[in-house]
């Protein structure tokens, strides 16, 4: 299949799976399809504000996640609060799985 241009997906599915704090636990999300471009974008726009960057990040890049916390940027605070390093792991998540790699050859 040839590669077109404009014609990646708008979102992705992942299946994260996360170990800490005494639980090993499998998180589904959806994540959107942000490029670098919108990301530096973001960026600068969040640039001077008082929101918290990483769950705010969170917030930008996930479209939706199967769990009881709320999409939101007070779910997600309450998320981190509860399993420290749970932003990170997402955010890593996504770049991780939005990277195109070789399989195969």
């Amino acid at each position: 299949m040839a590669i077109k241009k404009g014609n990646a997906p708008k979102s992705f599915p992942a299946e994260l799976e996360l170990v800490g704090g005494g639980e090993s636990i499998k998180l589904k999300l959806t994540y959107h399809n942000r490029k670098p471009s919108e990301l530096e974008n973001w960026l600068k726009d969040l640039e001077g504000s008082s929101a918290p960057f990483m769950p705010s990040m969170v917030v930008y890049l996930v479209k939706d996640m199967e769990t009881d916390y709320s999409l939101s940027l007070e779910g997600i605070m309450e998320m981190e609060d509860e399993r420290p390093g749970i932003c990170d792991a997402i955010i890593a998540g996504f770049h991780q799985t939005r990277r195109t790699k070789l399989q195969g050859n």
